[in-house]
């Protein structure tokens, strides 16, 4: 690997410093030392990365482990090299994956990183038992749909100390592309083994809670290492001093992340100084970072999320025959709504019109010309579909009490796509629960006929969007949240996830992206940007959408 910071400067500013001071100046260069403080949106959840799927724990873990593979600094997709040496050979039949490791690298408490320790990883991770580990495991279940017997991870060899060779049942062509996150990165079996890390209760799990602290939890070989954690109140990680790769080691002597109750409080503790650098900012903060000289907004670019108008496609929603299931009704609403008046009226600018169901960095995504604003279309669509152009009934639903990183104003911008539809001829009531559980629980049963939904990635692939999210089959029979059935579809997707050659594996995915858009089963919206905000010290931050982000490179200007 090489100093990101140095090839990617150009790319972004920033990511938070903090007011500690020592720090020492490079000659023409970035200045080594101190600490930056990290606002984020809640507390980690655990510090073993296996068992998290949340943004904090995540961008947490970012820092400390790495996995065989990752993602080019500042990409969705681009899958590189990590603690492999190269990206590996892959068997004709698509099953095995021959990784080749670098040498010398060691974990935090100095043990060395071979084979044999990446092979524990993943014979560790299949064999969580029920209960607390699967349940929290959900990137390995997803991954590899199952834990033991039922996950396609068949076995993992170490034949010599720098080899691994993962075996699968089927041929999974998402296998790398979701190998590239903090749950698959590997970690110290000797940490975990000594802080009793497979303890299946993990209000008993030392290494989960990291309750011993430094070199006890949370052991990778990542540039910094795990300090300690005060639950609601801080994590700390230290400088790797003896990282891996020298051009890519650290500048900053540490990290403390703090959680923050909203992001108003957030602003308002990096407005003071308090902290140093906000993970994510919500569209309202937006204008107030740009109005102060003191900080900076930071723009990831293009987010790996899409929120839409979703809909339920069956012929009755709640036994009452469905004016969705028409597919000219669905591309007449595709045409009313108004997208770029919600990114700037509910996003603050931050926010591109989608034009598919898959953000525009992911693996395999292929564009769509979807239908755009235009009212006198939605009608001449509702003209053709055989059904009246005014007077159409339609319930719209939206959450209450949504985080701010899900829909910033849900209530605002379902009101605003009423209007539009109302415009073009339909009659819309708008309808409301919690967030959590009502809502949830209620579009996974398909008990709503159309509402709004954001959806963010756990990796950025094709399959993580309109597979896993959204229109998988269950037992040979649409999503019920959906209802949305088109076989050709759910085929073009199942032989792309089994294809054995990426090659393959592209063209079915475009095709599979083809379908979809030419049935327009939900409205893509649009796909946020997930800015951050800092002081503006804060230097050599490389952002990306994914927020997959080493803080590494960054260094205090002070």
């Amino acid at each position: 690997m090489k100093r990101w910071a140095s090839m990617l400067a150009v790319l972004a500013f920033v990511a938070a410093g903090c007011s500690g001071s020592g720090a020492t100046a490079s000659p023409g260069g970035p200045k080594t030392g101190g600490a930056l403080t990290v606002a984020l949106s809640s507390d980690i959840h655990y510090a073993d990365p296996s068992l998290v799927s949340d943004a904090e724990s995540l961008y947490v873990a970012n820092q400390v482990v790495e996995g065989l593979v990752g993602v080019a600094p500042g990409s969705l997709s681009d899958i590189i090299p990590v603690l492999a040496s190269a990206l590996p050979t892959v068997s004709p039949d698509g099953l095995s994956y021959t990784f080749k490791l670098r040498s010398g690298i060691k974990f935090h408490d100095g043990t060395d990183l071979n084979a044999a320790a990446v092979k524990f990883n993943y014979d560790r991770w299949n064999a969580y038992p029920k209960g607390d580990l699967q349940t929290n495991a959900t990137y390995f279940a997803a991954a590899f749909g199952g834990f033991g017997d039922a996950s396609n991870l068949a076995s993992v060899d170490a034949p010599d100390p720098s080899t691994v060779v993962i075996h699968l049942r089927h041929p999974q062509s998402n296998f790398l592309i979701s190998q590239t996150v903090a749950p698959f990165g590997i970690q110290s079996p000797t940490a975990i083994g000594a802080n009793d890390g497979n303890n299946a209760t993990l209000t008993s799990n030392p290494y989960a809670l990291g309750t011993n602290g430094k070199g006890k939890a949370m052991v990778g070989t990542g540039p910094f290492m795990f300090n300690d954690w005060t639950p609601g109140d801080h994590v700390t990680l230290v400088r790797n001093a003896g990282y891996w790769d020298p051009r890519a080691r650290p500048y900053l002597d540490r990290i403390v992340f703090k959680p923050f109750a909203d992001i108003a409080s957030e602003l308002k503790a990096l407005q003071s100084g308090a902290v140093d650098f906000v993970q994510a900012l919500d569209p309202a903060s937006v204008k107030a970072t740009t109005g102060d000289a003191n900080l900076v907004l930071l723009d990831r670019g293009s987010g790996c999320n899409v929120t839409q108008l979703a809909m339920n496609d069956a012929d009755t929603v709640g036994g009452a025959p469905n004016l969705l299931a028409n597919k000219g009704v669905r591309l007449a609403i595709a045409a009313a709504v108004n997208e770029p008046a919600y990114i700037a009226g509910f996003y603050g600018g931050e926010a591109s019109v989608a034009d598919n169901w898959v953000p525009s960095g992911a693996q395999y995504y292929t564009r769509e010309y979807l239908p755009t604003y235009n009212v006198t279309g939605s009608r001449g669509y509702l003209a053709k579909a055989g059904v009246p152009t005014t007077g159409l009934a339609l319930e719209l639903w939206y959450p209450t009490g949504a985080p701010a990183s899900v829909l910033p104003d849900a209530k605002g911008l379902a009101s605003a796509i009423a209007l539009d539809l109302q415009a073009a001829g339909f009659t819309v009531t708008l309808k409301s629960e919690a967030y959590a559980p009502n809502y949830l629980a209620d579009e996974a049963a398909g008990k709503l006929s159309m509402w709004l939904q954001s959806q963010t990635c756990r990796w950025a692939g094709a399959d993580d969007f309109l597979y896993s999210a959204f229109f998988h089959y269950t037992n040979a029979a649409p999503s019920a949240m959906f209802g949305y059935k088109n076989d050709d579809f759910n085929t073009a997707m199942t032989t792309a996830l089994s294809d054995t050659t990426a090659a393959a594996a592209k063209a079915d995915w475009q095709k599979a992206q083809d379908l979809v858009a030419a049935d327009m089963p939900t409205v893509p919206l649009l796909n946020a940007k997930p800015p951050a905000g800092a002081r503006n010290y804060v230097k050599g931050f490389v952002g990306a959408g994914n927020q997959i982000e080493i803080l590494s490179s960054v260094w205090l200007n002070k």
